[in-house]
């Protein structure tokens, strides 16, 4: 008998001449074939179904869609292990000085930011003026200043001039002195403040590239930010743990109640309405809306000591975190041009005099009328603490998404938000019955003050020349804090209520020509 047919020999298909030279070879079963899977013998192909896996063919007839696919295999590798490559992240020592130093500036905010509320509020806010008047003069200076002295030495002189001014206030000290304290301590501000700027922009070039940079930038802005946000709600707590232990009752005095009561005619008496236009009839810091006289808590001599006390222990603890967190290389030199050829300087002044303004008026004049008038210093430190609590969460939200390049939108926003603040001020008359509604409205003006700061800090800090503009912008700011506070002796509420309306308009008029000048690219700004 002869052997099986081999079943892989029949299923291969083979041309007629190949078999048969296979017949008339002798030595045809010692043939070596190349075995084929005994699976693709009772596969079939149907012709109407499509292939799933294509078939290979051998690597002479590869074409160019081949290898451009597996060039294409290759980049996407090489672009996957550069998503898996970490940034190289900051170095741990550097980082740790920033954090102290933004410590530091949270403290002496702490000590500063509701000490001013306090004392614009209560001595009539001459002193602060004469303070910001100072800090706006000296600002144009600033850069060179810095740079002859250092971040380290301008930081250490003004946190240890608040102490000193803070402390002053705790002893009997002749006016002339207090003004001059007054006067020395708003000379450190600009600097100070540049300073902070300066520091942050010194961290941001140990990031790396350019986009890193920014990033760094913007986190570093922002943690300095929160900081000093967070100093503001601090000093504001601890005014009202003041008012806990050491507070006292002013009542209105109380009126003669007339034997003869008649009964009321119309047309009312002018008499009627003389609670309602007091606003009018006495302006500036002599009086209060809807009452003529102060009445509610207020703090006895002995608490405004402590606090004041208190306040200048935590400025004098700023000194010693400041000078270990604050960078000890010198400031590079300023730029050589003229800032007032830089669009961010001319652009940038009316929302820095805006910005100024606002926030002289929350901490002077709504203090004191819409806080201290209404029912005293209880509902004035609740204004002042939940206007750095949304303060200083609308900054960090804001800003990450100013960085998303929401900032048209954002600037719209806040422009509507703070026109109806405005509006609902000038319409509003404070009074006992409202005791939620202050707290609400600060609340929502820090959240609108936050937001202008982080559009121009977002535009104006870092780049080049930078410190000559952010000088000039620094000076407009203080320009309006220190406006702020003298229209706070002069004027009404409802005047002040007018201008702000009219530097609203302005700045952002200017801060949306600045805008679309950067966006376009036509900027002239100095290169260094």
């Amino acid at each position: 008998m002869g052997s099986l047919p081999d079943l892989t020999e029949r299923s291969r298909p083979t041309p007629v001449r190949a078999a048969v030279r296979t017949v008339s070879d002798p030595h045809r079963h010692r043939t070596i074939i190349t075995p084929i899977p005994v699976s693709t013998i009772y596969k079939k192909e149907w012709p109407w179904k499509k292939q799933k896996t294509p078939i290979r063919v051998a690597g002479s007839c590869i074409g160019p869609r081949r290898r451009d696919s597996a060039a294409s295999s290759v980049g996407a590798a090489s672009v996957r292990r550069l998503l898996a490559r970490q940034p190289p992240k900051l170095p741990k020592p550097l980082v740790n000085r920033f954090t102290l130093l933004c410590i530091s500036s949270g403290l002496c905010a702490t000590a500063l930011l509701p000490f001013t509320a306090f004392a614009g509020a209560e001595a009539g806010a001459m002193p602060l003026s004469i303070m910001h008047t100072a800090a706006a003069v000296v600002a144009p200076f600033s850069p060179l200043i810095l740079q002859k002295t250092g971040t380290r030495l301008v930081i250490a002189i003004s946190h240890t001039l608040v102490c000193v001014l803070l402390s002053a206030h705790t002893v009997e000290t002749p006016l002339p002195v207090l003004l001059a304290l007054y006067g020395l301590c708003g000379v450190t501000l600009s600097p100070m403040s540049l300073a902070l700027s300066a520091s942050a922009t010194s961290l941001a070039q140990a990031a790396g590239d350019e986009a890193r940079r920014k990033v760094a930038l913007r986190r570093a802005l922002r943690a300095l930010r929160a900081a000093q946000d967070l100093g503001l709600v601090c000093g504001s707590l601890l005014l009202g743990f003041a008012l806990l232990i050491w507070s006292e009752e002013i009542s209105k005095p109380s009126t003669p109640v007339p034997t003869n009561i008649t009964v009321p005619r119309w047309p009312p008496p002018e008499e009627y309405f003389l609670e309602d236009d007091y606003e009018e009839r006495t302006c500036g810091s002599a009086g209060c809306p809807d009452m003529q006289t102060l009445s509610g808590t207020v703090l006895d001599a002995y608490g405004r000591m402590l606090l004041v006390a208190m306040w200048s222990f935590l400025a004098l603890l700023s000194v010693g975190m400041g000078v270990y967190g604050a960078p000890s290389a010198p400031a590079p030199p300023p730029d050589a041009r003229s800032v007032f050829v830089d669009p961010r300087a001319i652009l940038g002044m009316p929302m820095g005099l805006f910005i100024g303004l606002q926030q002289g008026f929350i901490y002077t004049s709504y203090i004191k009328w819409y806080g201290v008038c209404v029912d005293g210093w209880w509902c004035a430190w609740r204004s002042l603490c939940g206007t750095g609590v949304l303060q200083a969460l609308a900054a960090g939200t804001l800003s990450m998404a100013a960085a998303r390049g929401r900032r048209g939108a954002l600037a719209a926003g806040g422009g509507a938000a703070h026109a109806s603040l405005v509006l609902a001020l000038l319409r509003w008359r404070a009074a006992k019955t409202d005791l939620a509604l202050p707290a609400l409205a600060a609340a929502a003006w820090g959240a609108c003050a936050a937001l202008w700061d982080v559009l121009q800090a977002g535009i104006c800090i870092g780049g080049p020349g930078w410190r000559g503009a952010w000088s000039i912008i620094l000076a407009a700011r203080h320009s309006g804090m220190a406006m702020a506070c003298i229209a706070r002796q002069m004027l009404c509420v409802r005047a002040q209520l007018a201008g702000l309306a009219t530097a609203l308009l302005a700045a952002l008029v200017t801060h949306t020509m600045l805008e679309l000048r950067l966006r376009r690219g036509d900027t002239n700004r100095p290169r260094s």
